[in-house]
């Protein structure tokens, strides 16, 4: 495996970690929320979990996959300038990916987080 490959693995690995946490910790907020404001009403909670879950992770997909076909010249080169590094740059630098590509990585944790609370849900539910 090359050090490109391996690079990039390490990016997709460090951001799937991140966004698996960003994702658990607005199911978790949500759902407490919703489930102290209607009554301690656990149903209402993995209602509300999932479909903010399913949403946020559907507009995650949408924007990553916008920033793909917008991010021009994220990779960084030897060519380039201090003036010329900015903030998409600095984050290929970081992750090892562009921010397009990260965004649409993570969204594939609050997805299948969504999933999984919209599973629980029906099954409690029924």
């Amino acid at each position: 495996m090359g050090e490109n490959a391996r690079k990039g693995l390490a990016g997709a690995a460090r951001v799937l970690r991140l966004g698996a946490m960003a994702a658990l910790g607005l199911g978790v907020v949500v759902f407490l929320f919703a489930f102290l404001a209607h009554g301690l009403s656990w149903s209402t909670g993995l209602d509300w979990s999932r479909k903010l879950l399913l949403l946020v992770g559907a507009l995650m997909l949408i924007t990553g996959g916008c920033g793909l076909f917008i991010s021009g010249r994220d990779r960084p080169s030897d060519t380039m300038t201090p003036h010329e590094d900015d903030t998409f740059r600095m984050f290929w630098h970081e992750v090892g990916m562009p921010w397009g590509a990260a965004v649409t990585v993570a969204s594939v944790d609050f997805l299948v987080l969504g999933t999984v609370v919209d599973l629980l849900y029906f099954s409690l539910a029924a």
